[in-house]
């Protein structure tokens, strides 16, 4: 009864605050009722509902204080503080000169100023601020997609919109790194809160939180046999962790300021990072011994991937390049150009032929390893995006959008074949499982995603 008490005052808490709440949020609710209070789905329905909570319209925030989205691309957060509060005590005076009269919108004047002041408390928070725009974007993107690939010469006609199948929320910050473990039975994910987590795929549960990290944990991976999890992290080092107990293995200390990738080499014997020291440092991933630096990037390293057959590192940075290193020689033996465009990802297709990067500006590349040439350019989103994955096939490429879209392409057309929304902001990491029949996928909105690819869904699931 104490749950369920609990779970009343929450909802009561909100309803005074605004009596309508996105459908996101509501399944959210709803979700937390079933696994944090032991409440049934049709009871904590049946709460909402008679404490008058309820799915209501979208509101712009943006539109409440009269501005647009890009007003605020190009200004400090100093100015967007002044800008924000400066409309709010406008509006806020307005409606109290106005009295009692009613609003052309259907709101009494004490009602719309409960919107002014959510509306002033999202747009300073840049992180809510940031959430909120990308639920717009999503409601948006959902709107115009049919219009967008009628007139798109890389979609397909008619598209599979996808929604998700699983929803992790346990990370209290940003959600930047995701990885399957080679069984496919466990993910690992690193956050913003310093810690690392790992869960059980089949029933979304919690096994295990990493957290000796002193600073935001950026990048995590397994080893090949499933045994280690490495962490890198803003705090300069990378943890080693037995993946089954959740103990501390190992510290790997070299690198001068954050790590923004870590990866393992095929027979799991090497580790490989790349951070904001514009480093790609090599080591013993047994020992963890600091093995050799390979130098050439004048700007921060974003990622770091071995190929398949453990012959070649690439790497991307901000330097707009992806180097390609052979690891016998440790010497840069190819610089692949990104049209003057910082690279967020780089990553090897499974059968070694294609290596796969990204701009931060929506831009997708395909290369050939072994020659350096471009083998295909697709124009990926209509805005920044920082995440890409090859499934274990080789076939296909998801990638992540800035404002929370994901896009499954078809290689060898060019062509993307489904788009899966959920996220409400920005795409951090995408990972496949090993049989390829799941994606999981992690955002700045402090969730983990898995989304169940066997599934043979249409636009009508949206």
């Amino acid at each position: 009864m104490a749950d369920r008490d609990d779970f009343i005052t929450i909802i009561r808490a909100l309803r005074n605050a605004s009596s309508t709440i996105s459908n996101e949020q509501r399944k959210g609710l709803i979700r937390q009722a079933v696994q944090n209070h032991g409440i049934s789905v049709e009871e904590a329905t049946e709460i909402l509902a008679s404490l008058g909570l309820v799915v209501g319209e979208e509101i712009s925030y943006f539109d409440v204080l009269g501005f647009s989205i890009d007003a605020f691309r190009n200004i400090d957060e100093a100015e967007i503080q002044n800008l924000v509060e400066a409309a709010h005590k406008r509006l806020y005076s307005a409606s109290l000169k106005a009295g009692g009269r009613p609003r052309a919108d259907g709101k009494s004047e004490a009602e719309w100023r409960t919107v002014l002041n959510q509306a002033r408390d999202i747009l300073t928070n840049p992180q809510r601020r940031q959430e909120h725009i990308g639920e717009l974007s999503v409601k948006q993107t959902e709107e115009s997609t049919a219009a967008v690939l009628q007139n798109s010469n890389t979609a397909i006609t008619k598209p599979h919109l996808q929604i998700e199948d699983t929803a992790l929320y346990e990370h209290k910050g940003s959600v930047n790194s995701v990885a399957f473990s080679p069984d496919g039975t466990s993910i690992v994910s690193g956050s913003s809160d310093n810690t690392a987590v790992i869960w059980d795929v089949v029933s979304g549960e919690l096994k295990h939180t990493l957290h000796e990290h002193v600073g935001d944990v950026t990048s995590v991976v397994y080893s090949p046999d499933g045994e280690t999890i490495a962490s890198g992290s803003s705090d300069k080092t990378i943890r080693l962790w037995n993946s089954e107990t959740g103990e501390l293995k190992n510290t790997l200390i070299g690198h001068k300021s954050e790590i923004r990738s870590v990866n393992y080499s095929p027979d799991g014997k090497t580790l490989v990072s790349g951070g904001n020291d514009n480093r790609v440092c090599i080591w013993n991933a047994i020992s963890g011994t600091f093995s050799n630096i390979l130098v050439g990037h004048s700007n921060l390293v974003s990622a770091v991937a071995f190929s398949p057959d453990g012959k070649t590192i690439a790497s991307g940075s901000y330097d707009t390049s992806v180097r390609l290193w052979d690891v016998t020689k440790y010497r840069c033996r190819n610089s692949l150009e990104h049209d003057m465009k910082a690279v967020s990802s780089v990553v090897f297709s499974p059968d070694g032929k294609t290596i796969a990067s990204n701009s931060l500006y929506g831009n997708l590349h395909l290369w050939n390893p072994s020659t350096g040439e471009q083998q295909n350019y697709f124009a990926g989103h209509r805005t920044e995006f920082n995440a890409i994955a090859f499934s274990p096939d080789s076939l296909t490429l998801a990638s992540g959008s800035y404002y929370g879209l994901i896009r499954l392409w078809d290689i060898a057309s060019g062509k993307f074949t489904s788009t899966l929304t959920g996220h409400k902001s920005t795409i951090k990491s995408l990972a496949y499982s090993p049989d390829g029949q799941i994606l999981a996928s992690c955002s700045t909105d402090k969730s983990v995603r898995l989304w169940n690819l066997k599934r043979d869904r249409d636009a009508t699931d949206s």
